[in-house]
Order: structure tokens, then C-alpha cells, then sequence
């Protein structure tokens, strides 16, 4: 085990609290996780390797930051709370693999920051986000020019369960279509909301979707089969039909040639859609450009 893993990890982070007398910020949602047996658990699970880069979102209090810089070759750390540096600084002495950068993940350009800090290896994101920011972070990690190999991240159990959900299913949702566009989602942990410092008002899971090796489906234009499946969902219970209309500007024949192109019933309603038929929708919409 490397020195960074030691025991004395969670009481690093813990003292270093402490000493700097830092108190959690509510409205940045902060909730540390403190407890080093539990995040070895979830790096297990995670299954990094020696060889991994990660990008590590949120690191709080560092300890699961140490326990990174422990396992694999080389992290970024991103946060966005200035008050932590000097916690950091105390937990993360002498991990001379551990690069912390202060920012705001949502406004960062992530595939230069990538590229710069690992080169063209490739990396692997994990997180333990303010669950406010979960949706618009999955989605901006799914869509970049260089993308991560996995993300293991931490989300509410009512999140996990949109994620996990299939076409049809009452779940199904814009996001967990998106997300699984990328890459193939499980849950590799349950977590308690008292595992939590302060605990949140909901238990977790911390999930990890694996990118696709190979696309499951490929549309000629990726950028309208994005915004398809965000429109499909626009307003539930009404007719794809009408979500075209509103999100498109297609008028009553367009749409109905669009559907037919897709061989799809004009009474179909979005959330009931696969990839592939989304896929099928959307190139249908590209060929009348």
C-alpha cells in the first residue's frame, strides 16, 4: 500500500478541518465523505488501476484525493471552494502525484485541462458532487471532444434510479438517454446519508457508466441526435409529433414525413423511444436540411 493510503489519511483530513477551522458551505452542498474504509470500498468497486489518470471532481477534504494519488498515477483535482486550499495542503502533502486545480468545473474547458495534465492517455473521471450540479456536469463529461473512460460519481438514490431506467419505463428520461448514449451505467454502491459529514437529506449511490466501445448507434449529425433526445422528452405525455413541432419549427407535413422516414407510428410519444429509434428520427430530420 502506498504511504498516501496510510491510516492516517482520514485523521489528516480530519485534523486539517480542524485546524483551519473550515465549516461546510450549504449552499455549495458540501458533504465530505470522511470515512477512509468506506471510500477504499468505493475505489474498489471503481476498479482503478495503477496506470489510471483521474479527474477528480470535488475533492473537499482530500481524502479521497489522497487515496487516489495511493492507487493511480497521476490526479487532478478540480475545486471550486478557495477555503479548502490550505486543508488541502496539509492532506495532500508529499503526494507529488496530485495536481489541485481551483475553478468551476461547469465553466472549465475539461478536454484541454485533460490534455494538458495527462496527454493523449486517456483518463477516468470520479466525483463526489453537490448533487445540484450532478445532471449538468454528467451531460457537459458525455459530450466532450475527449471524453473520460469512465465516470464514477455520487448521486441521489432518486437520481441513480432515472439513470439505470429503460425506454418505456416511467424513469426514462432525457438524461438517462443521454447518459447512456455514452456509455453503460451500474451501481456499485449504496450509501447512507449518515456516511456523510453533514449528512444530506437523502441516501446515495455511487454509480459508474462505462463509455461504449463501440457506439450504439451512430447518427449523421450528433449534435441534432443530442438535441432530439432532449426534445423527445420536452413535454411528457405529449405525441413526439407535437415535441417536433416546438423544439423543430416543423410544420404538421414535415413532421409527418419525419415519422414516417423513421417508420415510426405518428401517435408515438417520445419516452417511449430507444436509441435506435431516436437515431432514426433524428437522421430523418438532417436529411430534409
Amino acid at each position: 500500500m502506498s504511504e498516501y493510503a496510510t491510516p492516517s489519511a482520514e485523521l489528516r483530513a480530519r485534523v486539517a478541518l480542524e485546524k483551519h477551522r473550515f465549516r461546510n458551505t450549504h449552499s455549495l452542498g458540501q458533504n465530505f465523505l470522511l470515512s477512509e474504509s468506506l471510500i477504499d470500498h468505493l475505489l474498489d468497486a471503481a476498479a482503478l488501476s495503477p496506470e489510471d489518470c483521474v479527474l477528480e471532481i470535488g475533492p473537499g477534504a482530500g481524502l479521497m484525493t489522497a487515496l487516489l494519488a495511493g492507487r493511480c498515477r497521476r490526479v487532478l483535482a478540480v475545486e471550486l471552494d478557495r477555503g479548502l486550499e490550505p486543508v488541502l495542503q496539509d492532506v495532500l502533502e508529499g503526494c507529488e502525484n496530485v495536481h489541485v486545480h481551483f475553478g468551476d468545473i461547469l465553466k472549465a474547458d475539461i478536454s484541454a485541462m485533460a490534455r494538458s495534465e495527462f496527454g493523449s492517455d486517456g483518463y477516468r473521471v470520479v466525483a463526489n458532487l453537490p448533487y445540484y450540479i450532478t445532471a449538468d456536469i454528467l451531460l457537459k463529461l458525455t459530450a466532450l471532444e475527449y471524453p473520460p473512460a469512465s465516470i464514477a460519481i455520487m448521486v441521489q438514490k432518486e437520481a441513480a434510479e432515472r439513470i439505470m431506467s429503460s425506454p418505456g419505463e416511467k424513469q426514462w428520461c432525457a438524461l438517462a438517454a443521454e447518459l447512456q448514449y455514452y456509455g453503460k451505467p451500474r451501481v456499485l454502491a449504496e450509501v447512507p446519508a449518515g456516511a456523510f459529514d453533514p449528512p444530506p437529506h437523502v441516501d446515495s449511490r455511487f454509480i459508474c457508466i462505462d463509455r461504449h466501445e463501440t457506439p450504439i448507434v451512430t447518427p449523421v449529425d450528433e449534435q441534432l441526435f443530442r438535441r432530439l433526445m432532449r426534445a423527445a422528452f420536452a413535454m411528457r405525455r405529449k405525441t413526439l409529433a407535437n415535441n417536433l413541432k416546438a423544439a423543430f419549427g416543423l410544420n404538421q407535413q414535415a413532421v409527418k414525413a419525419v415519422l414516417e422516414a423513421a417508420g415510426l407510428d405518428p401517435r408515438v410519444r417520445g419516452e417511449s423511444l430507444t436509441h435506435e429509434e431516436l437515431c432514426r428520427v433524428a437522421d430523418a430530420i438532417a436529411a430534409m436540411a
